[in-house]
Formats: structure tokens, sequence, C-alpha cells
């Protein structure tokens, strides 16, 4: 127990001090963006839901056409679906409930890596043609 604390001492000495590394925190858990941004972001989540819930409705039906992967389409595309919703929902809602304000980073950033994730999971597994 001893050396934890030394360990602590000496992390807050490299680091120059310990209020650097609250502000540091403080700074990561209270980022804001811009509304523009959160609705360029909610635009682009739309765009890619759309594109997966296409390739979800085409691979559906029984027998499954060539192409399609369940696997994938349970355990990965439905939910970073989810997440994707229910950041943009979040995040729709905050705007609307004060407008012109700053939407959160960090709800921001899980609805841009839900856009991501599936923009590459789309690409990967997608053989529609």
């Amino acid at each position: 127990m001893r050396s934890i604390g030394f360990a602590a001492v000496a992390l807050c000495l490299a680091l120059s001090s310990c209020a650097n590394i609250q502000t540091a925190y403080d700074a990561v858990t209270t980022s804001t963006v811009p509304a523009k941004s959160v609705y360029v972001a909610v635009n682009a989540f739309n765009v890619v839901e759309t594109a997966a819930t296409g390739y979800i409705t085409y691979c559906t039906p029984n027998p499954t056409p060539v192409g399609c992967n369940d696997e994938v389409i349970q355990n990965q595309i439905i939910p970073t679906m989810d997440k994707g919703v229910t950041a943009k929902k979040t995040l729709v809602t905050f705007l609307k409930q004060h407008p012109g304000a700053l939407g959160d980073k960090g709800v921001y950033d899980s609805l841009v890596t839900a856009t991501s994730t599936l923009q590459t999971l789309l690409a990967a597994n997608d053989k529609r043609s």
C-alpha cells in the first residue's frame, strides 16, 4: 500500500502537479461541441443508419441471400445501431431543450464512433451488387 502512495506522489511530481491532472480530467469530462457539429453528426449517422437498415432488410428473408452474414448483423450491426440511435436521441433532445447550447462531447463522440463503425461494417460485409 505504501508503494502505491509513493507511485502517486512520483506521478504527480512527474506531471508537474496534481492540479494539472484535475484540470485535464475536467477538460475531458466537460467538453462540449457546437450545435452545428452535432447536427452534421446526426445527419451523417442517419445516412449510415439507412444503409444499415437496407442491408438488414435485404438479408432478412429465408433463405438468406448470398453475401449476408447474420452473425455480423446480430452481434455487431444492430448493437452499434442501437448505441448510435441512443446517442442521436440524447443529443437531439438536449439541443431541442437548449437551443443554441453546446452539446455533450462524450455523447457526440459516441455518435461519431457508431457512424464510423457502421460504415466499416457495411463496407466489409455488404456484398450486394
